[in-house]
């Protein structure tokens, strides 16, 4: 079976085609009608006999100057804003590609073999498709210009980057018009990263000073690929991918002189535009930390740039920049590091600090933040100082755009002494494989689940059945912050249910209580993942002779004993924190995988607490310190007590 049949099989069997359909009932018109038009194309434009890069090329001026000071300003901010550590990685990338060595998402390729550069070769095109996107967008000049000051301390910048980009155009597969040339050369958002690249790089090398003949090169690289994309904006797509469009046309028209000024309009009017795709409280629509610092990166450069080029930036642009990173401080947790939520991974974005010294650096600095909850993205904090609990309540993202996110629905993450302890899964791939059905699934998730049921059903890489909004009700009551939350899945049938989730929080401790209600009885099942760093002990206090379920597991830093926690009496570190289950009927060990980085997986313990029936309430008590013995009392609405070795606990029924 070929792949074209091995994905339209998939598309039309029983479970795929209703999920394709409320996927595409629930798409703009724009986006419908750009992926015709996108078909369209492909069937058309290559039999044609027309030359698309002359009529392209035609159009660059005889002479183009540009102003690279300003560009290389920002990006000597952008590089500052960096880390050591991320330096030193971007010098070993640039490094690496000297050699012929290209690494994206955890995935090395051996580019040059000679005779030129294999832009076409078959490991290129080998699943994920975003590495060939990032190979073809040219981020392999990041090494460059964001590792190093100085370009002679480079020598990928001077000797090994022109010949390859002078091998990309003297290649006849990177023609515009070539066959599928939208979905590999000539995607909008490749050509988006290829302008933001060759313009950095084009500024930190000053190649109109040192390098003419480099200079004439990419004043025609830039100008072709700027029209290109000022002719294919990606408005069918939307969301995190318009505003990569937005921002590289700003980049180039601000770079490239007087004939950048169409540039430069088109783009900012895409960001104005797109900057609705900030929520009221500042989180990206998508739901996604990851993408978050994504385009607030974009508009935070479009800013700072627009400024140091001596033009007026919009207001939508400022408030967006303004905005998004007052929801990135209030998001930052203990340990500086980006939640893994939805689709989200470590190091292909800015880190969370590197964004926040990024934005401070441009003129954006909200200060430290005493936010605690952000009602428009659904997040919620219980805690906020170095032991914190931070609740995922949000719905799916814009509902014509599903694509990142997942089943993570009253999911949790907790830190204990500035450490996290229980984490998201983060995201493997986005080809339709296990791996990515799991990471989407609601097992993946610090939540509960009924039976073997999703919450909403998922398929492909990005397809979405019908969906809800959760409701919550958050605030604080007789010292105790209170958090209740609940959905109740959408449609009929044996697979309906309800569920909500309480949390009661006060110093040190979390209690977390779980009610589902559905037609007829199943396992119910909350799952709890912790960080790597961590193991899971049953503790020496914890009496099973009675019951099946431990009174309580030890949450420890899995490491040498140089964390600053110190060793306790059995030689190994003292616990980060303890989870007592509270009228569950199981509760066992076991391990499940992390995706910290696309393609890397890492395997870690998790804990599964377990109940079955049709009206199911149980839960569990994190807590900083370890108690003898835990009990809730519950009156029909839910929890009405909470006793701590002995000293009972009114707790308030909902939050004010």
């Amino acid at each position: 079976m070929s792949d074209l049949q091995s994905r339209l099989a998939r598309l039309v069997d029983g479970q795929t085609l209703p999920l394709l359909f409320h996927t595409a009932a629930n798409m703009e018109p724009r986006q419908l009608v750009g992926v015709a038009e996108r078909k369209v194309r492909h069937a058309v434009v290559p039999p044609l006999p027309v030359d698309f890069d002359a009529r392209y090329d035609s159009r660059v001026p005889e002479r183009l100057t540009c102003s690279p000071g300003p560009l290389r300003a920002n990006t000597a901010i952008l590089r500052r804003s960096l880390s050591a550590d991320e330096r030193a990685t971007f010098r070993a990338r640039a490094a690496e590609a000297t050699d012929g060595d290209v690494t994206f998402l955890d995935r090395t390729v051996r580019v040059e073999d000679g005779d030129g550069v294999g832009w076409h070769g078959e490991a290129v095109y080998e699943p994920p498709a975003l590495w060939a996107l990032k190979f073809h967008g040219f981020e392999f000049l990041k090494g460059a210009y964001l590792g190093h000051d100085d370009p002679t301390d480079c020598p990928a910048a001077t000797e090994t980057f022109p010949w390859w980009l002078a091998d990309w155009q003297a290649d006849d597969g990177t023609d515009i018009g070539t066959e599928a040339y939208l979905r590999r050369a000539w995607t909008p958002h490749s050509v988006s990263f290829r302008l933001m690249n060759v313009a950095r790089y084009y500024a930190w090398l000053s190649a109109d000073e040192g390098h003419p003949a480099l200079a004439a090169r990419l004043h025609r690289l830039l100008h072709r690929n700027a029209s290109f994309l000022a002719n294919h904006v990606e408005h069918d797509v939307g969301g995190n991918h318009l505003i990569e469009n937005g921002v590289a046309l700003v980049i180039a028209g601000l770079l490239v002189d007087d004939a950048g000024d169409p540039w430069v309009e088109t783009g900012v009017n895409v960001l104005c535009d797109a900057a609705d795709q900030f929520l009221p409280d500042g989180g990206h629509f998508e739901l996604s930390p990851m993408y978050h610092v994504q385009t607030l990166t974009r508009y935070l450069t479009a800013l700072d740039l627009l400024r140091r080029y001596g033009r007026t930036p919009p207001a939508a642009i400022r408030d967006a920049a303004e905005r998004g990173t007052r929801f990135l401080r209030a998001i930052e947790p203990p340990d500086g590091e980006l939640p893994l939520l939805n689709d989200a991974v470590h190091g292909e974005s800015l880190s969370l600090r590197a964004c926040l010294r990024y934005a401070s650096a441009v003129g954006v600095d909200p200060g430290p933040s005493t936010t605690t909850a952000l009602p428009d993205s659904g997040y919620y904090w219980l805690g906020r100082g170095e032991d914190a609990l931070l609740v995922d309540a949000g719905g799916i993202g814009p509902r014509h755009l599903p694509a990142h996110s997942h089943n993570d629905h009253l999911s949790i993450l907790l830190w204990a002494d500035g450490r996290p302890v229980l984490t998201d899964t983060g995201t493997y791939e986005y080809a339709p494989t296990e791996k990515r059905q799991h990471t989407r699934s609601v097992a993946a998730h610090n939540t509960v689940q009924y039976g073997d049921v999703e919450p909403i059903p998922i398929a492909g890489s990005y397809l979405m059945g019908r969906r809800f909004e959760p409701t919550v009700e958050y605030g604080v009551a007789d010292g105790v912050t209170v958090f209740d939350g609940a959905y109740r899945r959408a449609g009929g049938g044996p697979d309906a249910y309800g569920h909500r989730r309480r949390i009661y929080a006060d110093d040190g401790w979390w209690l977390v209580w779980d009610r589902v209600t559905a037609s007829e009885p199943r396992p119910v099942h909350s799952r709890l993942h912790v960080d790597p760093s961590v193991a899971v002990d049953t503790t020496a206090s914890a009496d099973t002779t009675a019951s099946a379920v431990p009174s309580a597991f030890a949450l420890r830093a899995d490491d040498d004993g140089t964390d600053g926690h110190g060793d306790g009496e059995d030689g190994r570190n003292e616990p980060l924190a303890y989870l007592s289950p509270l009228d569950a009927d199981e509760a066992t060990v076991g391990t499940s995988p992390y995706y910290p980085a696309f393609l890397t997986e890492v395997e870690r313990e998790s804990l599964t607490l377990g109940a079955s029936g049709a009206d199911v309430s149980f839960g569990f008590l994190l807590s900083t310190r370890p108690y003898d013995a835990v009990a809730v009392e519950c009156d029909d609405d839910g929890p009405a007590t909470l006793t701590l070795d002995g000293t009972e606990r009114g707790l308030p029924e909902t939050p004010p």
